[in-house]
This record gives structure tokens, sequence and C-alpha cells, in this order.
């Protein structure tokens, strides 16, 4: 007479508890790795809708330069305010964006972190230094920069308006 046993060995329970394991980790390092990504891109699709609305507005008020003293974007607790110069050429930002400040030439905050995550910067006279940095530049150009996250925390990105 012939037995056999029903059932797994210890070493093919294990196998399944170790792959089980495996996809769980890579779960769980891809999926913030996405989020932030997506939190990025929605950030760049912000600053490219800034970079339009200034070159919209110098493309028509030639003779009205950016202020400082404007607040072209700013979520408030009753809901979002635009300005009445910059702000009326703004489409509606992401959630990611409370604020969108206007700055002298060649000015930026300090350093990226979670605070500058939320605002927008529109520095006048000043065009991209790479992609992190602006630089003087003569006339009505504007530097629009946002931040972006990176796996060490914060990093500015720039882009050009005319």
């Amino acid at each position: 007479m012939k037995k056999t046993e029903k059932g797994f060995t210890i070493i093919e329970v294990a196998l399944v508890l170790a792959i089980g394991a495996l996809i769980f980790l890579v779960v769980f390092l891809a999926v913030p790795a996405l989020q932030r990504n997506q939190r990025n891109d929605a950030r760049k699709r912000d600053i490219s809708n800034v970079v339009e609305a200034v070159t919209d507005y110098n493309s028509n008020n030639p003779t009205q330069g950016l202020q400082e003293t404007w607040t072209p974007y700013e979520e408030t607790s009753s809901g979002i305010k635009k300005g009445d110069h910059l702000g009326k050429y703004l489409d509606t930002l992401s959630s990611n964006i409370k604020k969108v400040v206007i700055l002298a030439q060649g000015n930026l905050p300090g350093t990226p972190d979670a605070n500058t995550a939320e605002q927008i910067f529109v520095v006048k006279s000043s065009q991209c230094d790479g992609l992190h940095g602006v630089k003087n530049a003569p006339g009505r150009k504007s530097a629009v920069v946002g931040t972006v996250e990176n796996n060490k925390g914060y990093e500015f990105y720039c882009q050009d308006a005319s």
C-alpha cells in the first residue's frame, strides 16, 4: 500500500511568503515615487500656465510691467482670489498651488522647501539660469519658478516667459 501525504512542504510555504513579501516591497517603494511624479507633473503644468499668462499679459499691456505689490493668484478660506492685472490671464491652478507671487529682478526665496512648493514665483527682468536658478535679463523677460520634489527633498524648476 502506498501512502501519500497532502499539503505543502515548509519550503513551498516559505517560497510563497518570500515572493509575496517581495511584491509588497516593490509596491511600497513604487507608490510614493508615482505620487511624487504626479504632483511634479501638476506643478509643471501650473508653471506653464503662469508662463502663458505672463506672456499674454506682456503682449496685451506693452507699457505696464509687472509689479511686486500685485498678488495675481491666491487661495483663501473663501476660495480662489485672482488679481486684476496678471490674475485675469491665469487659469485655475492645481490644488498644489496656493499662491502666485511677483518678485523683483533676480530674487528667489532662500531654499526650496514645502512652503515654496505651494507657490509659483514670477521673477521680473530675469531669465532661467538652467532649470533651477535665475539670472538678470534685460527688458520685460520674466522667469517663472516653482518648486518640485526630488529624492532628496525639493528643488526649484524654472521656465522663461517673454
